[in-house]
Formats: C-alpha cells, structure tokens, sequence
C-alpha cells in the first residue's frame, strides 16, 4: 500500500492541497514534513495569530505571506509560499478538498470541522478530543454532505486501527486494543508538569492531560467507538508490566466481551506504542505462529514500539484523497464516553478548567452507564452549582457552562438559548487552548 501511495502521489500533476488549522507543535511538524513530500502541499494555514505565525514561520526558514485572497493564495503556493490567514471563509472559497484540524481544541475545532463539512470538504483530524466530544455530530454532518470525517494514522488510535485492519487481514480475531503507558498521576497539576512541558516543548494542558490519563481515556474512547469495542470496567485495567507479552497471563480472555475490548499497560519503561491481544482463527497457525516467534498461543501480542504522530499523517491524507477511506472516527453510534471526575474536593461557584487542568480529569465509561455525566470535552469554564468530592463524577445538571458551536453542535442550545433537557440549566464548553491554534 505504501508504495502504492507513493507511485499515486509521484505522477500527480498537481498536488493535493491541504488547508491546515492551527500551528502548535505537531501542526509545525507536519507542514515541515510536507516541504520534502511530493504530491500533497500546504498552501494556506488558518490560525488566531497570524502574526504571531508569520514570525514564527519565518524564522523557522518558510517563505510566508499573510493574505486573504484565494487567487493570490494559489499562486503564492505554486512559488513555494505558505500563507497565514485568520479568514475561515477561506476553508469555503480556496479550492481545494481538504482541510485538516489540528488546533487540538473542541470549540474552535468544531467551528473549524462545521465550516469545512458545509463547504463540502473532507475534514481530517489530529484531535481526538474534538473527535469523542462532538465527533459523531459531525459526522452525521459529513454523511450528508457525501465527505469523510477521519483522524489520523500517527496519533495512537489511528494507529491501532491500522494494526487492528492489519491483523485482521492476517487471520486474527482482535480480542484487546491497547496503548502504552509509561506513568500515571490522576491529580496532576500545571505547575509539577510545566518543567517537564518546557524541556520537551509542549503545550502544559497537554502534558498534564497525558499525565493524569484524561488523554489516554479519550483516545481509547475513540478507538471503541470506531470498532465497536467494550471496557473491562470505568477508566479501564491498566495492567502493570514490563514486556508487553505478559498482558497475555492478566485476562481471562474466554470470559471478555465477545466484541473485545480496549485497555492499557503501564511501566517506566514501557514503549510509547500500541498493541494489540489476538487469537487467530486457524488453529493450524499456532504451530507457524509459534516458530515465527510469537509464542505458544493459542493468545498473541501484535505490538508496534512507537507512533510517529505528524510523520504517519500523510498516509490518512493519502487514503482520503486517493481511495475515498477513512481511518478512524468516532461514529454515529458511539458506545463510550470520557467523563468528568473531581480532582480535589471542588466547591459550588468554582470554574473548571477542563482537560489539562488542575481541577478535573477525564476517564472512559460506557455510554450508556453515564448519559447524565458531564463529557471531559465540555468541561472548561463550567461553573458548578454544588460541592464535588474528590474523585467524585460530575453530571451535567452540576454545572452552568457557556454557549458555543460545540453546544449548538450537541443539541444542547438552539437559537442561543439553554436547552433544559435536566432540572438545572445545561450549556456547554470545552477548553481554549490544549494546544496552540
């Protein structure tokens, strides 16, 4: 496949140009990687700070215009420039047919996704939290308007949908889809991770939401969505090992749901990659399988060591522009959620602030166990109306929260009014700024 890809992208004439939205850490790696990529090319990125961009681009080595014309954006491209705009009428009127989210937010993504999806674009994402917040909103969206919805191969729920597609075509039944955890502190804070955020400059809500797990729930949330996987039980096992082969002796995998499930291994030195448990449904392959090195059997771990976020992208890029395919969403049927939990005793009137914050974090239940909970996405800058315990779940009739288009995007306000579906007021929002946009 991969050389397929790379023969398709070779001979084109014309490049595949891929509006970007947002310039944070992974969204510069991935325009850097795309200046020596033959075939796909980003023209124009769509930002709040576009002179803040312009600078930093600049010195980076790009050649950089600010502009807000689709003719001149083109041309601009074809002489090796990347533009910076703030205009998101551009996602409706340069030509092109992709757009790619990578602000790493849920309310301005949601504006972003919405714009791109009635322009009749296909809209691809680097934004697992978008994705399990409002991602099967949108794609019920896109399902209209005939376009693809899709996060990426490189982020680890991609990446395991491509192992898991992988494997199956090998013959095994996927019976546990994990990731790998290397440390795990459920009350982090800002100020204990911010060193640790500046040394391998990050963003510290995004530290501080790998750290306390919220991150690792929201993307194992997406994975079961999109295959239609079950948990073990809220916020998942999370199975203490050092070689990720021994995950294979902590299940009692005749006794797990029979559409399996997702989970994860922890240990310092743990790889930060994906795995997965499966049983093959040849039974004449367990004697190849085990001179191949994969044990016994009659259970098998798949593992990749590593995911190569921004480098792995241009392989959904390439699979939605050339073969029409998607690599993973959150469906219109989603069957978990990642809900809010308290990380210290909280008091009626105080604000939360969300994933990567100091006050909540995020772990995966199932849907229908927790439909009067709170999803993490929408969890910042809600007021709540009563005390929280620590550790302690918070519903959705415990907050008051503003109106924005991830609301609207719920069905939770219409025409800027509360939708009272609970005793108390519900409105919605997410986080500003996980990640730069």
């Amino acid at each position: 496949m991969h050389s397929i890809i790379i023969k398709q992208l070779e001979k084109r004439k014309q490049p595949i140009d891929v509006i970007v939205s947002g310039l944070g850490f992974m969204s510069f790696g991935f325009i850097s990687a795309m200046q020596q990529t033959k075939g796909i090319r980003v023209p124009l990125v769509l930002t709040r700070r576009v002179d803040d961009a312009t600078t930093f681009l600049t010195k980076k080595g790009f050649k950089v215009k600010k502009e807000n014309s689709p003719k001149k954006i083109k041309e601009a491209a074809d002489k090796g420039y990347i533009c910076v705009s703030d205009d998101l009428d551009l996602i409706a009127t340069y030509d092109n047919s992709i757009v790619f989210e990578m602000t790493g937010t849920v309310v301005h993504g949601a504006e972003i996704g919405i714009k791109a999806i009635e322009a009749g674009k296909h809209l691809i994402t680097m934004n697992p939290e978008l994705q399990v917040t409002v991602g099967s909103e949108l794609k019920k969206l896109a399902d209209k308007k005939n376009v693809l919805i899709t996060d990426v191969v490189g982020d680890q729920p991609g990446s395991l949908a491509r192992l898991i597609a992988s494997s199956q075509l090998k013959g095994f039944e996927v019976l546990m889809a994990g990731n790998m955890k290397r440390f795990m502190n459920r009350y982090a804070t800002q100020k204990e991770m911010k060193p640790w955020a500046d040394d391998k400059g990050l963003a510290v809500r995004q530290t501080v939401s790998f750290t306390d797990g919220t991150k690792q729930s929201i993307e194992m949330n997406l994975v079961a969505n999109y295959l239609g996987m079950n948990i073990t039980k809220r916020g998942m096992t999370g199975i203490q090992i050092q070689d990720i082969k021994e995950i294979v002796n902590h299940f009692d995998w005749e006794k797990l749901p029979k559409e399996g499930i997702v989970d994860f291994a922890i240990d310092l030195k743990m790889f930060p990659g994906i795995f997965i448990v499966a049983k093959h449904k040849d039974p004449h392959q367990q004697q190849y399988l085990r001179y191949l090195g994969l044990g016994d059997g009659p259970y098998y771990v798949l593992f990749e060591p590593y995911h190569l976020c921004h480098l792995e992208v241009i392989e959904t890029i390439a699979n939605v522009a050339l073969f029409g395919e998607v690599t993973i969403n959150n469906s219109t049927t989603p069957i978990t959620k990642t809900i809010t939990l308290a990380k210290r005793d909280l008091q009626a009137g105080e604000m939360l602030d969300g994933i990567g914050g100091d006050t909540v974090y995020g772990e995966i239940d199932l849907a229908k166990n927790s439909k009067e909970l709170l999803p993490v996405g929408f969890a910042h800058n809600a007021k709540l109306i009563r005390n929280v315990a620590k550790d302690e779940p918070i519903a959705i009739r415990d907050v008051i929260l503003p109106i924005n288009e991830a609301t609207k995007l719920a069905g939770l306000v219409k025409d800027e009014k509360v939708v009272s579906t609970h005793k108390q007021p519900i409105a919605v929002q997410f986080f500003n700024k996980v990640f730069r946009s």
